[in-house]
């Protein structure tokens, strides 16, 4: 196998078709979370022009390959919270670099939240006294 760039995943010497790439990195994800990709493509497609190609659709798939199922669901979901983002025209380039910051930024931004709302109280097993 010939390498591949790893942005892109252009393959030097060979025709490149994007539909038949974008499904080989289709099938590396769990059924919920293309579910939550198909939904979000199609939103993007349909509200931004310029973002209606497949070449940019398989852009996007590239760019979270590798990046977990978990966190590309928590992005996509905070994505479709705020409509707003999707109306400005911020499109798969936004969405990918969202993923990619939660997937750089997971670990901090969970330790402070932590502290800002806090542990629930420990279990105490109540005994009776003899």
């Amino acid at each position: 196998m010939k390498p591949t760039c790893p942005c892109c995943g252009y393959t030097n010497g060979t025709s490149f078709n994007p539909s038949k790439r974008i499904l080989e990195l289709k099938r590396t994800r769990s059924k919920h979370t293309k579910k939550l990709i198909r939904r979000v493509v199609n939103l993007i497609q349909t509200n931004i022009s310029s973002d209606n190609e497949l070449i940019k659709e398989y852009y996007f798939w590239q760019t979270i390959s590798k990046v977990e199922d978990k966190v590309v669901d928590w992005s996509i979901s905070r994505y479709l919270e705020n409509k707003q983002s999707l109306f400005d025209g911020k499109g798969f380039k936004y969405l990918a670099q969202i993923v990619l910051n939660h997937n750089k930024n997971r670990n901090t931004v969970s330790k402070h939240e932590l502290l800002r709302r806090g542990k629930p109280p420990s279990v105490v097993k109540l005994g009776e006294k003899k």
